[in-house]
């Protein structure tokens, strides 16, 4: 995890960013963006294949309580 302090400047954009934007996007206009943006890299299916799923150590605390996962509460 980073230490990295968000700058006020950063934090005040943050707070006044206009989400709902971004929430009315549905999946396959984010996934258009991404294809379109030169900085972004999308895994192919063999690269996700060689993926492993890896908890963080919060989630895997939980499933040993028998809690379930912080987003299945919400």
């Amino acid at each position: 995890m980073s230490s990295h302090k968000p700058s006020r400047e950063a934090e005040r954009l943050l707070r006044e960013f206009d989400w709902s934007k971004v929430d009315a996007l549905t999946d396959e206009q984010i996934i258009a963006a991404a294809k379109a943006d030169p900085d972004s890299s999308l895994p192919t299916d063999a690269e996700l294949a060689e993926f492993d799923l890896v908890l963080p150590a919060k989630a895997r605390r939980e499933r040993k309580k028998g809690e379930p996962p912080e987003e299945a509460a919400e």
